[in-house]
């Protein structure tokens, strides 16, 4: 069992060599790109779910939202951290996003070059990793704010 793991989180984290321009065309994150990115991040995060025994997590409009709306606000306020601007929670975000389970948790980030790299990191992180790989959780959103400059601003957000 940890052989296939090992072999999978492999083959995935050596996608991140080969595919770091693919999620980004002429320096930036193509509108058209949004939702590729966003299946192969669900798809990533399965993969490493279902090798854990876990059920899988679905895509969730209303936390990619929330997701999207913390990130553009992480780069308003230039900082990396789980509180907006007008101190709202990640369970605050989730909500007036139309979320109506429970939050197991959120991850940031703040210039990664690609999301399979900063999906990387969180699963280098004991307390990142321990989100993705609740039991409770049933739903996953990604969003992320590039700025003119490259710089990414990452939120992923995980629900029961």
């Amino acid at each position: 069992m940890f052989r296939r793991t090992l072999l999978l989180l492999s083959v995935l984290f050596a996608a991140v060599a080969c595919d770091q321009n693919a999620s980004r065309s002429g320096g930036g994150i193509s509108p058209g790109d949004r939702d590729a990115i966003r299946l192969r991040h669900v798809d990533a995060v399965n993969a490493i779910r279902i090798q854990a025994g876990l059920t899988p997590v679905q895509l969730s409009a209303e936390l990619n939202a929330a997701a999207e709306t913390h990130a553009r606000d992480m780069a308003v306020q230039q900082r990396a951290w789980h509180f907006g601007s007008d101190m709202t929670s990640p369970r605050e975000r989730a909500f007036r996003a139309g979320y109506r389970g429970e939050l197991v948790g959120e991850n940031i980030s703040e210039g990664a070059d690609s999301d399979l790299t900063v999906l990387k990191t969180w699963l280098d992180f004991a307390d990142t990793r321990a989100v993705i790989v609740d039991p409770a959780a049933r739903g996953v959103g990604l969003g992320w704010y590039e700025e003119e400059s490259g710089k990414t601003w990452w939120v992923q957000v995980i629900g029961q």
